[in-house]
C-alpha cells in the first residue's frame, strides 16, 4: 500500500515573477485572500523606514479531513519557484488507519487534493495542478508471523543485518523498529517494524484527545478500535520503503503525479516491483535462512564436502575446511562485528572467508547473527520475510474510492 505521499504543486506561472537576483515572487496576489497564516524567513528595513520581508511562507499546518489531518506548507517567495507541499497517509485519510490499505495511486492523490481544495479553495485555484510532483512515496507491505514474540525476535535479528552500503542506521534501534539508510538520504530509506506497538500508541493518543474534547478524534478511534484491525496488527511485521524523487528519476519512474498514475495503469505491479527493488540488498543478505543449521557438526560436514581436496594417496585433505570451520567458530564465539573490528584477518581475507561460508548455504544474515544465540536453532526466517502480495488485505476489505468519486456517484 501507499503509506505516505508527499506532493509538491507549483503556483500557476502567470502569478509568479522572477527578479534580477534569481529570486521568485508572487504578482497580483492579495495574501489576505489566501486565508492562511504567514511567516517570513527574514525582515529588513527599507530606505524609507518601512519593513520589508523575504521568504514569505506558510508554516507546516494540518488540514482537517474525515479522519487524520493532512500536512500542508506554502512557499510564496524565495529561490525556489512558489509552491505548496502536502503530505499524509492516504490510508489514514481514506479509512482512519494504515494497518492495511490501497495501492491505487489515483485514489490516493485525488483524496489528498480534495481536502486541500476544501480547506483553501482560493489558494487551490491559484495552483497549476498539472505540475503536482511526487517528492516522497512510502510503499509498505507486511508479512505475517505466528505470534508477537516472533515479531520482536525478527526485529532484533534484522537490526544486525547489513549488505554493502545498506546498513542499520546508528542510534535508531528501538525495541520494535529498525532503520536502514540515513534520515537525510536523498534516495531511499527502509524500515522494518512491529505495527501493533505503534498502533496502540496512536490509539491511546487519540483517546486522550477525545477526552480533552477533540471531536475529530472520535471517527479515528472508531476505525482503529475495530477488533479485526487490532488482531491483524498484532502479528504483522511491516516493511516500509521510502522512495524519494531522485530515486524515482534514477529508475526511470515518472515523478509527475499524473504521469505516474498513467505509469501504474500501464504497469499495475509497479508498487510491488519498486518495493522489491528498494529492499533487494537487505533481502539478499537473508537468503539461505530457509536452511536450518542444526549443529556445528552439520556445518563442518558441509565444509568438508565443499572444500575437501583429494590427494594422490586416495585420501582427502580437509585443511581448508578445518580453517574455515575455525573462522566459523570465531564468529560464533566473538561475534561478527568483533572479529571484524579486531582485524584478526586482512579485509580481503575476511570477506573471502565469509564468501566461502556463504557458498555452503549459510546466509550472510545467519553469519552476522551467529553469536546472538548459539544454542538456538534458527527461526525459519524465510517464512518471516515472506511478503505475500496476495495476502495484504483481509477478505472483508472493500477497496476505497476517493471522496470526489463518492460525490460524483451521488450527483
Amino acid at each position: 500500500m501507499f503509506d505516505m505521499i508527499e506532493l509538491r504543486i507549483n503556483f500557476d506561472s502567470s502569478l509568479v515573477d522572477t527578479y534580477e537576483n534569481g529570486r521568485y515572487g508572487m504578482v497580483g496576489v492579495d495574501y489576505n485572500e489566501l486565508e492562511i497564516p504567514l511567516g517570513a524567513k527574514s525582515i529588513h528595513y527599507r530606505e524609507d523606514g518601512t519593513i520589508g520581508t523575504d521568504g514569505i511562507y506558510n508554516p507546516w499546518g494540518s488540514i482537517p479531513t474525515s479522519f487524520t489531518g493532512l500536512a500542508c506548507k506554502v512557499h510564496l517567495d524565495g529561490y525556489f519557484f512558489p509552491h505548496v507541499v502536502i503530505k499524509g497517509s492516504p490510508a489514514k485519510l481514506l479509512q482512519g488507519h494504515n494497518v492495511f490499505g490501497t495501492d491505487n495511486l489515483q485514489v490516493c492523490i485525488e483524496e489528498m487534493l480534495y481536502w486541500l481544495q476544501q480547506a483553501y479553495p482560493t489558494l487551490y485555484g491559484m495552483l497549476a495542478i498539472q505540475t503536482a510532483e511526487i517528492r516522497r512515496l512510502d510503499i509498505t507491505y507486511m508479512s505475517h508471523v505466528s505470534n508477537p514474540k516472533h515479531v520482536r525476535q525478527a526485529i532484533d535479528f534484522m537490526s544486525r543485518i547489513s549488505n554493502g552500503q545498506t546498513k542499520p542506521t546508528k542510534n535508531k534501534k528501538y525495541e520494535t523498529t529498525v532503520y536502514w539508510g540515513g534520515a537525510t538520504s536523498r534516495l531511499i530509506r527502509q524500515k522494518c517494524y512491529a505495527k501493533h506497538e505503534e498502533f496502540q500508541a496512536q490509539l491511546s493518543e487519540y483517546r486522550k484527545k477525545a477526552k480533552q474534547g477533540d471531536k475529530t478524534a472520535l471517527p479515528i478511534i472508531q476505525a482503529m478500535s475495530d477488533e479485526r484491525v487490532l488482531e491483524l496488527s498484532k502479528n504483522s511485521l511491516r516493511w516500509e520503503c521510502t522512495l524519494l524523487a531522485r530515486w524515482l528519476e534514477r529508475n526511470d519512474i515518472p515523478t509527475n503525479a499524473w504521469e505516474l498514475i498513467k505509469y501504474q495503469q500501464a504497469n499495475p505491479d509497479f508498487p510491488q516491483l519498486a518495493w522489491k527493488k528498494g529492499f533487494i540488498k537487505i533481502f539478499d543478505a537473508i537468503k539461505g535462512m530457509e536452511m536450518k543449521i542444526v549443529n556445528d557438526d552439520v556445518v563442518l560436514a558441509r565444509l568438508k564436502k565443499e572444500y575437501g581436496k583429494p590427494l594422490k594417496s586416495g585420501k582427502y585433505s580437509y585443511r581448508k575446511a578445518v580453517n574455515l570451520f575455525g573462522f566459523y567458530i570465531q564468529l560464533k564465539t566473538m561475534g561478527y562485528a568483533e572479529v571484524k573490528a579486531q582485524q584478526l584477518y586482512s579485509r580481503s581475507s575476511f570477506y573471502r572467508l565469509e564468501s566461502e561460508l556463504i557458498a555452503i548455504g549459510l546466509s550472510k544474515a545467519y553469519i552476522q547473527n551467529l553469536s546472538v544465540d548459539s544454542n538456538s536453532n534458527v527461526i525459519p526466517f524465510v517464512q518471516i520475510i515472506n511478503v505475500d502480495f496476495n495476502k495484504q488485505l483481509p477478505d472483508w476489505y472493500i477497496e476505497p474510492i476517493s471522496t470526489p468519486q463518492k460525490l460524483a456517484k451521488v450527483a
